[in-house]
């Protein structure tokens, strides 16, 4: 029961994603504007397909273990829940961070990327 619970938990915050998908899009508009340089442009380009990238393999992974009984960890489970949406957070930082304020938020997105990845890595090591 706990385990349909947690993976209808991601199921929902990824179902949130095409939403945010669709303003990022305006965002990198933004974000191209004066005040950025084509680096931050192309650096949150590649950000929003990593992104995308882990919301398909969170998807799959809920899809999976909804089906499955046994889970590994909930620990683990939270653990990969609170690294992805602080991922989602930084992401959108970088969308929106000022010239004096880029290299902070490509750090703090690049940190959280890390740690999502580790997360991952403890439930599914053989996807390293």
């Amino acid at each position: 029961m706990k385990t349909a619970l947690i993976a209808i938990a991601i199921l929902t915050m990824i179902g949130a994603l095409p939403a945010a998908a669709g303003a990022a899009d305006t965002s990198v508009q933004t974000a191209t504007s004066a005040d950025s340089t084509p680096y931050q442009a192309t650096y949150i380009q590649r950000a929003r397909s990593d992104m995308q990238e882990w919301q398909k393999k969170l998807k799959d992974f809920s899809e999976r273990t909804a089906a499955e009984a046994n889970r590994e960890s909930n620990a683990a489970d939270n653990d990969l829940k609170a690294a992805w949406a602080k991922t989602q957070v930084e992401a959108g930082k970088l969308q929106t961070a000022s010239a004096d304020g880029w290299e902070s938020a490509k750090i703090s997105f690049e940190k959280a990327s890390r740690e999502l990845s580790d997360a991952w890595d403890k439930i599914r090591p053989q996807d390293k």
